[in-house]
């Protein structure tokens, strides 16, 4: 019988464990990241820009406790609540009396000053949630939501025009990697700014949050059943359409209400004189911004969700709803179809009696709801912020 030959050298083995320390030593020296987040979007109110950082960065929280996260936020009248900072293990937090006007302004138009130098240190990476690069970062990555502000400059907040549209191409190229929350969006960057920046442009849908959120009944009298929609009262959201539609639908179903949840927009004025002009006074609610548990509360007990916009990125409310499990009724519009599929009810979005004959299917027909209840749910399963999270990291980790 032959004995096995043993093969281990003494000195190669102390070798190839000197090898294996020197190796992990490198990896935390050189590959753990100082990483930079302008958290001010969730400051207060918090509206679509807000919702999206809060939640990925708390998911990023619950995945993430080696890298170093450098927190900061100022306002000259807010202090940030520490309650909503995200739970990072090696967390620095700056909140500081600086009017928000005053440092947009330094940033936006000067890149001036970096934001590692408010924590006396280089970042390695800083992540704007917005297409203008925040300041500071060895490595830059912004989140392009949507090119409203220069596909249609009409339809849109004015502030957004005024900053994002003369300063976005330059921003763009000098960032090290592009998020963007649909191919839609994607395909828009290549469009418009060069197949380059499409090429490194990564997608990343969202999720919705409100499965954690405690509901809450708002102050204001719900009304019986209801119809919802949920945004700013701007021109982009296709209002107009909503109003006319569902007067048309009162015909039919006379009973039903509309609640109108959201900030004030530009288009305020114009929508309550619609409003009255049809008739419909003790038919609308407006709302103005409700916090999220309120927000669940309507989702909950709405017939369905009515989002008409003109113009998306993605379309967190259809998403929001379908977490909820109710219906939605949404406009035709290429990123809807890309996002949601087939859940949704579409209907032509300069139609408003298109949007009228489905109000009135949907609240009429038990088993064209309760299907769409099931496709909602379904539909939900699909996106989740953690795994936003791990996409956001791994391209923190690509570039």
């Amino acid at each position: 019988m032959i004995e096995p030959v043993e093969t281990s050298i003494p000195e190669y083995d102390i070798f190839y464990k000197c090898y294996n320390f020197y190796l992990v030593l490198f990896s935390v020296i050189f590959f753990l990241m100082k990483i930079g987040f302008d958290i001010r979007p969730f400051l207060s109110s918090e509206t679509g820009v807000g919702v999206y950082f809060k939640n990925l960065l708390h998911s990023m929280a619950e995945l993430e406790s080696d890298n170093s996260f450098y927190l900061f936020s100022s306002s000259f009248k807010e202090r940030f609540p520490e309650e909503l900072l995200p739970d990072f293990k090696n967390r620095k937090f700056r909140d500081l009396r600086i009017p928000v006007s005053i440092l947009n302004f330094l940033w936006f138009r000067f890149r001036f000053p970096p934001m590692g130098y408010f924590f006396g240190t280089k970042l390695d990476l800083a992540h704007s949630p917005n297409p203008l690069i925040t300041p500071g970062g060895k490595k830059k990555i912004v989140t392009v939501h949507d090119l409203s502000f220069i596909d249609s400059p009409d339809l849109v907040m004015e502030e957004a025009t005024k900053y994002f549209t003369p300063l976005i191409k330059n921003s763009l190229k000098k960032a090290d990697g592009i998020i963007a929350v649909s191919e839609f969006t994607r395909s828009r960057i290549g469009e418009i700014f060069g197949k380059d920046l499409e090429d490194k442009t990564t997608v990343i849908y969202h999720g919705s949050d409100l499965d954690n959120v405690k509901e809450r009944k708002p102050a204001f009298v719900i009304p019986g059943k209801y119809f919802l929609f949920t945004g700013t009262i701007e021109p982009r959201k296709n209002l107009t359409t909503l109003i006319k539609g569902f007067a048309l639908a009162k015909q039919s179903i006379n009973e039903a209400k509309l609640i109108l949840a959201g900030c004030k927009g530009k288009q305020t004025e114009e929508i309550r004189r619609l409003i009255s002009i049809l008739k419909l006074d003790s038919d609308v609610i407006f709302t103005g911004y409700l916090d999220r548990g309120e927000l669940k509360y309507l989702y909950k007990n709405t017939s369905a969700l009515v989002f008409p916009s003109h113009y998306e990125g993605f379309g967190l409310p259809v998403l929001e709803a379908a977490s909820c499990g109710i219906p939605s009724i949404v406009s035709d519009i290429e990123v809807f179809r890309e996002i949601f599929g087939n859940y949704p009810l579409y209907f032509d979005k300069s139609d408003p009696e298109s949007l009228a004959s489905l109000l009135t299917k949907i609240w009429s027909d038990k088993s064209l709801y309760n299907k769409k209840v099931k496709e909602a749910l379904m539909l939900s399963t699909k996106f989740s912020w953690n795994k936003a999270a791990k996409e956001t990291l791994e391209t923190y980790n690509s570039v």
